[in-house]
């Protein structure tokens, strides 16, 4: 949670780490420009991030183990990787963890809000895609109940395939359930 500075405005702390110590002091110096509070991390606090933060902003020629696991841990903080040489794969997996890349070092007059927002702006749209893909493999699984509900009500009672869908769909309304849901209960108590 951002807190607040004694002119209310809001000052929320990001982390930075460079593997040259004046790239992390102008990174910084960048950052607390924008009204943010800063803290400068070396190799080995980049694993060790035990605070709510905003935002991490890394700076690097090259990227290390370490920097590799910052990058993809915890999704809630909007990430920023400024390196040059970064393979195609990485640079793939870094953008499906949700890590806003810039294919250069941290310039004097690096726009750092603008690229934070980016950064936010990816990972909601990750999110948003992670959540519908998980319904959609709810609803894939539930299909996969109600057919093979279906199909028992079918061989057990001689009913349609129509028939049996009905009787599901009406069961499950009058008892408040999902189709899937109860498809699966109904499988549960058919096979004991």
């Amino acid at each position: 949670m951002p807190l607040t500075s004694p002119s209310g405005a809001s000052r929320s702390l990001l982390l930075i780490h460079a593997d040259d110590p004046p790239q992390a002091n102008r990174l910084a110096t960048l950052a607390s420009h924008y009204g943010h509070r800063t803290r400068i991390l070396d190799r080995h606090d980049l694993l060790a991030q035990d605070e709510v933060v905003d935002g991490l902003l890394i700076s690097c020629r090259s990227i290390s183990a370490e920097i590799q696991q910052a990058m993809t841990a915890s999704p809630a903080v909007a990430k920023v990787l400024f390196c040059r040489r970064l393979s195609a794969a990485q640079q793939a997996a870094l953008l499906a963890k949700g890590v806003w890349l810039i294919p250069h070092s941290c310039r004097e007059q690096e726009l750092l809000e603008s690229l934070l927002a980016l950064a936010r702006q990816l990972q909601m749209l990750l999110g948003d895609r992670e959540r519908r893909e998980q319904a959609l493999l709810q609803q894939l699984e539930d299909r996969r109940w109600v057919e093979q509900a279906k199909g028992q009500l079918m061989q057990r009672h001689g009913l349609s395939e129509e028939a049996a869908y009905q009787l599901l769909r009406k069961t499950a309304m009058d008892q408040g359930k999902s189709l899937g849901g109860l498809a699966r209960q109904l499988l549960q108590l058919l096979a004991r």
